[in-house]
Formats: structure tokens, C-alpha cells, sequence
């Protein structure tokens, strides 16, 4: 489990500095969302929330939110995640897209009402553009990719840590 969850950490650091330094004012995708929502649909339910964690964290010590939000919203899509394991058994890339998308506009409802809650009025239906909209919407198209890129990454490095197979001696 440690090394699993050391990569995708590194993984998600890796997301996050594309994404946050190097892509941020031309590219509308949330690439850390498909990653902790396909960690969501493993097995583990610990490793899982410890990305939530590790992530959530990350992105509230970039952003001007108060700190917290990020978190918070890391542990929704975990949870919508884990219902949509249960429900849908994730099959198929429509039933994954349709439950990516859900899963990120409750992510986004989520973080508007924490903001409200904590006293930033009229923060709820304020920055309701085609380019928000937009954004949930191509991640939420882009998350097969995601997920076969992510797999992949997990197969061929996962061999890297296994030890190889000696052959016994002949003498």
C-alpha cells in the first residue's frame, strides 16, 4: 500500500504542477479530480481518503480560499466516488463519464456553499460561466483517458518494484 500511495502522490504533485505553473490560464481541465476519483474506485477506501488528504492540503496552501475548502471538497468526490463504485460498478466510459460529472459539479456545489457558509456573500451564484461550466464538462469527457493513462502508468511502474526472478543454481 506504501508504494501505491507514494505514487499517487507523486503523481498528483506531478498533476498539480502541470496544471497549476505551467497550463493554468490556457487549459480548462481539473486533472487532479479523474486521479482521486479513480484511487476512490480501488479497493482501498484508506488510501483513497489519505490522497484526499495529501491533495486537498496541496491545493488549499496554492489557492486564496480559506484553508480547508480544497479538503473538503477532495473528500465529496471521494464519497461520490465510492457510491458510484457501489451503485454503477463503473463498466462502461459513459456510466464513468455521467458519474465524473455529477461527481464534479457536487464537488463545485460543495465548495460554493462552504465559501457561503463562511460568510463570503454571494459567492454562491457569483462565477457561474460557460467556462466553468465548460471545464466540468471536458474533464468529465477526459476522464477515460485519465483513467487508461493512469492505469498504464500503474502497470508499467509497478513492474519497476517487483524483484526479479533469479534461477536457482546449478551446481
Amino acid at each position: 500500500m506504501l508504494s501505491s500511495l507514494l505514487f499517487f502522490i507523486f503523481l498528483g504533485l506531478g498533476l498539480f504542477y502541470l496544471k497549476e505553473l505551467m497550463l493554468d490560464p490556457q487549459v480548462y481541465i481539473r486533472p487532479l479530480a479523474p486521479l482521486l476519483f479513480y484511487v476512490s474506485l480501488k479497493d482501498s477506501l484508506a488510501l483513497a481518503f489519505i490522497l484526499a488528504v495529501v491533495l486537498g492540503l496541496l491545493q488549499d496552501s496554492y489557492a486564496l480560499a480559506p484553508f480547508g475548502v480544497h479538503l473538503l471538497s477532495s473528500l465529496i468526490l471521494v464519497g461520490v466516488a465510492r457510491l458510484a463504485r457501489r451503485t454503477f460498478l463503473m463498466k462502461n466510459a459513459l456510466s464513468l463519464i455521467l458519474a465524473m460529472l455529477v461527481a464534479l459539479i457536487l464537488q463545485e456545489l460543495g465548495v460554493r456553499l462552504i465559501l457561503t457558509i463562511l460568510g463570503s456573500r454571494d459567492i454562491f451564484l457569483a462565477d457561474l460561466s460557460l467556462a466553468r461550466g465548460l471545464e466540468l464538462l471536458v474533464t468529465a469527457l477526459l476522464t477515460p483517458v485519465f483513467f487508461a493513462l493512469i492505469r498504464t502508468l500503474e502497470r508499467h511502474l509497478g513492474r519497476l518494484g517487483r524483484p526479479r526472478r533469479r534461477q536457482a543454481a546449478t551446481w
